[in-house]
């Protein structure tokens, strides 16, 4: 069955020694694990994201369609950093990145209309998945709203699961535009649980290579008790789905 890891990371990460030089060595754990297609930012771009935007747009050009390039942008729009409204959404329906990344811990700000309205506005316009690891996300309090003030934007938490249930739930039942990885949803019959009781159309495969080994994460959905039909929603379907509205075409 084919498999799309929406969470990968390329190049250098000065905390931990596992790293990606070049595309070869990420295929080379692709082909280990039997990933066929991944969604993977350069982690150049935490620095400058003009830099490491055009390394993972010059990577995903080089590799026969199996990475697809996503972006990290920063809400300060037409400043030093980060180039106007109209010449982003110009520049991203251009270059068709398959998703963003934000860092609003990392980089300090908030991912509201008053702070980040500008760049939001852009990625809604073109319907662009915005993602957010468990440690960026702007909180289980605020996404309702996020979502809701966003509703054309796909928002992915990555690796949330882990005894966050009671939050999950209810995001999943209530809100459209939410989903989830199931990487770290360890807790005993909760895939089973969210797939009979709320569907699994809002859940997607994400590893968090080369940081993490995809080998408990693909497990997870593999050995759950789960229709095959809803196996590969989770594995590809969900992510082909979003991909497809994506305004950049």
């Amino acid at each position: 069955m084919r498999i799309i890891d929406i969470n990968c990371m390329i190049g250098a990460w000065p905390s931990r020694q596992s790293h990606y030089k070049e595309i070869d060595d990420l295929f080379l754990d692709m082909d280990r694990y039997r990933l066929s297609d991944c969604i993977a930012f350069h982690s150049m771009a935490l620095w400058s994201p003009e830099r490491g935007n055009l390394l993972i747009k010059q990577m995903s050009e080089n590799s026969s369609g199996r990475i697809k390039p996503c972006y990290i942008l920063e809400p300060n729009l037409g400043s030093s950093e980060m180039p106007c409204a109209d010449e982003l959404y110009i520049q991203l329906k251009e270059e068709k990145p398959v998703a963003v990344r934000l860092y609003p811990n990392l980089k300090q700000f908030r991912v509201d209309d008053f702070y980040c309205g500008e760049l939001l506005d852009v990625l809604s316009e073109l319907e662009m998945p915005v993602i957010f690891e468990a440690d960026q996300t702007p909180g289980f309090d605020y996404l309702p709203v996020l979502a809701k003030a966003y509703p054309r934007i796909k928002i992915i938490i990555l690796r949330h699961g882990f005894r966050e249930s009671r939050y999950i739930i209810p995001m999943l039942k209530k809100i459209n535009n939410v989903y989830f990885d199931t990487s770290i949803m360890v807790d005993t019959g909760i895939i089973e649980e969210i797939v009979n009781e709320y569907g699994s159309e809002k859940l997607l495969f994400g590893s968090g290579l080369p940081s993490f080994p995809p080998t408990g994460a693909i497990s997870l959905i593999l050995y759950a008790r789960i229709k095959n039909e809803d196996m590969g929603n989770i594995l590809f379907k969900n992510w082909l789905r979003i991909e497809d509205g994506i305004q950049c075409k």
